[in-house]
Parts: C-alpha cells; structure tokens; sequence
C-alpha cells in the first residue's frame, strides 16, 4: 500500500491574494497539508505542486520535496487538476518512482487528520474495484430538493427533474457534498481514465470542514481555532 501525497497549490488566486500561504496561526495555510501529510505513517513521499518560487521555497521549509514548478500549461486558470497529477506521476516514474495510490490534499481546505488518510487507504485497498475514495460531508440544507431555477417563462420551476421542495426534511434522501480534505485516487485507474472521480469512487464521511475561497472564510477559520472550536 505505497501512496505519496500531493499539494496543489497554484498562486494568482483571484478570490484571496496568495491564499495557499496565509498565515493561520503564524504557519502558512499549505504548511497545514505538508505537516498532515508527514504525520501520516502510510504516505512515502510529499511533493508540492506549484507555479510559484515564493510558495515551492515556503513548502520545502516546511518538509514537502519539490520535482520542479509546474510547466505554464498547468498554471493558467483553465488548466485541470487531474492534468498536474498525471504530470507528476509521469516525472516520477522518469526517476524510477512508482506508487499505488495518490493522496490529493488542497491547502484551502484545512480540517482533516493523518488517521483520516490512514483509513481511507485502508478502505480503499480492501476495496480492488473501487477507482478512488473521496470525502464528503452530510448536506443539511438547502438540500438539492429544494433548489430552483427560473423557467424561459419566468417561472420557479425545480432545478432537479421530478422533485419538490415540499416534502418533508426527514423524508429526503441523505445528500453529500465533496468536503475538498482528502481525495486519494489509485494511480493505475487515475491514468487509465484520466479522472479523479468517477462512478466507482467511494466516499468518506467526514464532519462539515472550512473550504477557503473568500477573505471571510479565513476570518472563519481563524474564529474557530481563536476559540478553540478547532485545532489545526
């Protein structure tokens, strides 16, 4: 069960300037993933991914291992996460290094554990026919049910075919939500497929997170660890 960890940490963000290495508690918010990662007894290796001198420099201090900056092609806005992970997968395997699975971890989206990593890759490797195993947070409101779209008419009319916001919260179906923490991806079918997630991804349930996209989600984050309703 040999997996190495990756993260992806593009600078140019257009919501928080260079917020991969906000300081949260005097430590750069991508520092968080690294150290997550390096606590993890079942993760060989941890590489950053980046465009960035400021931020590859900023990773190695904090115990990441660098192949090198991204080409540009993997740098603009339009460029796709899972093109990056076969990039590294390939520049690895040029220096003779080769692994099962690929553990994913965004700085942006901080709130996770290493026994968290541990036990997907345990669930993943009991689990041959499964492509990858994502986490995921229970969805309380608004639940998809009860979302809406404007008709060419000018109507409400249910954004999802054959449902209705009237039926009771306890009679819907549970729904979840990508969580951002950890996504780990067998290497084998990520390169047959060229996805990260597909219809044999399997999820992790796992508390509500911080996803950080806006300065007022760092303000958030920054009030729950203030006060001690989270520990980084």
């Amino acid at each position: 069960m040999d997996a190495f960890a990756v993260i992806p940490a593009r600078s140019g963000s257009k919501g928080v300037k260079d917020k991969n290495i906000y300081l949260i508690n005097g430590k750069p918010l991508l520092c968080y993933a690294i150290e997550t990662a390096k606590n993890c007894p079942d993760i060989s290796e941890t590489y950053i991914s980046t465009d960035s001198e400021t931020y590859q420099e900023t990773a190695i201090n904090c115990g990441a291992k660098s192949l090198g900056l991204r080409n540009p092609d993997l740098a603009s806005d339009s460029a796709k996460t899972i093109d990056t992970l076969i990039d590294i997968v390939k520049q690895l395997k040029k220096i003779n290094k080769e692994f099962d699975y690929l553990v994913l971890l965004q700085p942006t989206s901080p709130v996770r554990k290493p026994e968290d990593i541990s036990n997907m890759l345990q669930i993943l490797n009991k689990n041959p026919q499964a492509s990858s195993i994502v986490s995921v947070s229970k969805l309380i409101e608004p639940h998809p049910y009860k979302l809406k779209k404007i008709s060419k008419k000018g109507y409400l009319t249910s954004f999802i075919k054959g449902t209705s916001s009237e039926i009771p919260r306890q009679a819907m179906s549970s729904a979840y939500k990508l969580n951002g923490a950890i996504y780990i991806i067998r290497i084998k079918n990520m390169l047959e497929s060229g996805k990260i997630i597909d219809n044999q991804s399997l999820p992790y349930i796992m508390e509500e997170g911080v996803n950080i996209d806006t300065s007022a989600d760092l303000e958030y984050l920054n009030f729950l660890i203030s006060t001690g309703r989270l520990s980084l």
